[in-house]
């Protein structure tokens, strides 16, 4: 993506996209099923894209986020299967969720 201005329209997708994957990250971890951390990862970036431009998250975005988040009292699902990590960046996950712990205002 390239460095500059959103239009309020695809805010409004990301929006909407994030909501969706975070139902589905949500009821994997409901159903105790394993979390890939490709969607994690898309979660946790589409979150900053909104946090970026002033977007306040749905309540749904953010309870898939404290799910996901390593060191919250929700048990995280880990993905059984080497084909689900590569690639995967939880500590950067872990410095991402720290900034919002630190008392900012936004969630």
């Amino acid at each position: 993506m390239s460095a500059g201005v959103i239009s309020p329209e695809r805010l409004s997708e990301v929006l909407r996209l994030a909501t969706t994957l975070a139902d589905r990250v949500l009821d994997a971890q409901i159903a105790g099923r394993p979390v890939p951390a490709d969607q994690a990862g898309a979660l946790a970036k589409a979150a900053g894209l909104l946090h970026d431009y002033g977007v306040d998250w749905p309540p749904l975005l953010t309870q898939a986020l404290y799910g996901l988040a390593p060191d919250t009292d929700a048990a995280v699902v880990e993905p059984k299967s080497a084909v689900a990590l590569p690639n995967a960046d939880l500590d950067g996950l872990s410095r991402f969720f720290a900034g919002f712990r630190k008392g900012t205002s936004k969630p």
